[in-house]
């Protein structure tokens, strides 16, 4: 069966990520979607704060795979695979591995996949995803704005995020459902998008 989204919306929240491990942790079933409007605590990989103005889409959702541990990693590849044909709709959008988004060499969206694993198995998974939409460059970091940019920015124009993000979690179901069938699939295409991009793992 397809996995069904239940969305809760925030208007600030410290993390949507530790808002979604918190609920997994107590039990919460798959599903579950928190999005925020910002996010006073947000997370990239390894130290790095992700900075979380009002007009981005900030969301994580919550996943219970049967995956062994050694196939975890599979887990980030299919953010990428499901999000990129949706995205590069709005903007032409290049995977940089593991998985950001750019447009032009710059950053407008990334992932941040955490696992509780035990007994050698994938107990759950939280999938974190920031996109900079609709937000000019001046609401970040002067250092960031250099190497950064809005689905905004590029477009001129504003896009519904109500809109994206369904088109976005429905991409999201489909790939989920093929990583359940064959996981070898997922990590396929992952890297066939990242060949197309000319990028290395």
């Amino acid at each position: 069966m397809a996995v069904r989204w239940r969305i809760e919306h925030f208007g600030e929240i410290g993390s949507t990520s530790d808002a979604v491990r918190e609920r997994a942790r107590a039990g919460e079933p798959e599903g579950l979607v928190i999005t925020a409007e910002t996010q006073t605590a947000g997370r990239g990989r390894g130290d790095n704060v992700w900075v979380s103005p009002p007009g981005g889409l900030w969301f994580s959702i919550l996943l219970r795979p049967r995956l062994d541990a050694s196939a975890a990693d599979l887990l980030s590849r299919i953010v990428p695979v499901a999000l990129h044909p949706i995205l590069d709709r709005y903007v032409p959008t290049k995977i940089k591995p593991p998985n950001d988004f750019v447009t032009r060499g710059l950053k407008y969206g990334g992932v941040l996949v955490e696992t509780e694993l035990r007994g050698g198995k994938v107990v759950y998974a939280v999938l974190g995803v920031g996109l900079d939409v609709n937000f000019e460059l001046e609401h970040l970091p002067e250092g960031l704005a250099r190497t950064a940019t809005t689905i905004l920015s590029e477009t001129g124009r504003r896009h519904p995020l109500d809109t994206l993000l369904g088109e976005l979690l429905g991409s999201l179901a489909e790939t989920y459902e093929t990583l359940k069938r064959d996981p070898n699939d997922i990590a396929d295409r992952y890297l066939a998008l990242v060949a197309m991009h000319g990028t290395d793992i």
